[in-house]
């Protein structure tokens, strides 16, 4: 094993190997992530691979290099998603049933349920944010305030030309000039640490499009009257029951006509139509997330449509598709 040489390259104090030789970095490599074939492509080019990798409590920052053409093969990652951009040179990855072509405009998240191929060009180094998949649904369930039996699931495709995406780019790369000055990961558990880990999961969740995103379609209230919040809360947690506008506003602790003012000063709709909003929101996680396992009418029950017409319709307003669309597409993520 080689010593690194120190040039501008992310986390080079960290660095936990260099090497020409194609075996010791597969062996290497898969001991921080998972066992996997490691193969040089076509193109030759000069084998001269390299990690620096940093840890925290539930994610590690990572840089790596190949410099040859290389074909990787890890099949399903199983126990974390990994976060991909390219920082020189280009890659090929293969999620599930997506292909991405990823550069430095286009980053990549591999699901760990999908099955993952990927061919890394010459020259390419990325910088990689792998997070225990365990997390993710943990912030996704405090977030949404819903069990995700089926976890989360992501659009492998990072779009960083977007401004909520680099957004989350930009804080990514404060987190690493702060591992690299030693103020945050090496091993830290502290409070600071969770918030760093805890902040860029929230984000991601928040920015890049996956099967809980429409759970996160809520009402922003902090400042509103306590009517309002109580009203809204009725609605979040109980969304699927036959609920009444008299209902809501007995829970809430006011008449229908009140509420009905408060909720069009606040936020121009009515009760019950942010009831139907929240009944939408969860039809639509449920189509994208069972992957054909419930039907259109199972999505439609489950969140509290019972008239099937009825819903369809009001679907195909809010989203643009008929519902069984949305299931056919599912394996987009």
């Amino acid at each position: 094993m080689l010593a690194e040489d120190q040039k501008t390259v992310p986390l080079s104090r960290f660095c936990r190997f260099q090497t020409a030789d194609l075996d010791e970095a597969r062996e290497i490599v898969a001991r921080n992530f998972c066992a996997h074939r490691l193969d040089m492509a076509s193109g030759g080019g000069l084998f001269d691979a390299c990690q620096n990798r940093v840890e925290g409590r539930s994610i590690s920052l990572n840089y790596i290099r190949y410099g040859a053409d290389v074909e990787i093969e890890p099949g399903e990652l199983d126990s974390f998603f990994l976060i991909q951009i390219p920082l020189a040179g280009h890659a090929t990855i293969r999620n599930g049933r997506t292909t991405v072509s990823s550069n430095s405009r286009v980053a990549t998240i591999l699901n760990p349920d999908r099955y993952t191929a990927m061919r890394w060009h010459a020259g390419c180094e990325q910088l990689l944010l792998q997070i225990d998949r365990s997390y993710v649904v943990e912030i996704a369930e405090r977030m949404t305030g819903t069990p995700l039996d089926r976890g989360v699931r992501f659009s492998p495709r990072i779009d960083l030309e977007q401004a909520a995406a680099r957004d989350w780019f930009v804080k990514l790369r404060a987190v690493v000039r702060a591992a690299e000055a030693g103020a945050v990961f090496a091993g830290r558990d502290g409070l600071q640490q969770r918030l760093v880990e805890e902040n860029l999961i929230v984000h991601l969740l928040e920015t890049q499009p996956s099967g809980i995103s429409p759970l996160l379609e809520r009402p922003v209230c902090s400042s509103a009257p306590a009517v309002l919040k109580r009203a809204l809360a009725i609605i979040n947690e109980r969304f699927a029951d036959p609920l009444t506008l008299l209902d809501i506003a007995t829970a809430a602790g006011t008449t229908p006509r009140t509420l009905q003012l408060v909720f069009r000063k606040e936020l121009g709709k009515s009760p019950m139509e942010c009831l139907q909003d929240r009944r939408l929101c969860f039809a639509r996680h449920l189509l994208i997330s069972d992957e054909g396992q419930r039907s259109v009418g199972d999505a439609a029950y489950l969140s509290g449509h019972r008239h099937f017409g009825r819903f369809s319709s009001a679907y195909r307003r809010r989203y643009g598709e008929h519902p069984r669309q949305t299931l056919q597409n599912a394996n987009a993520f």
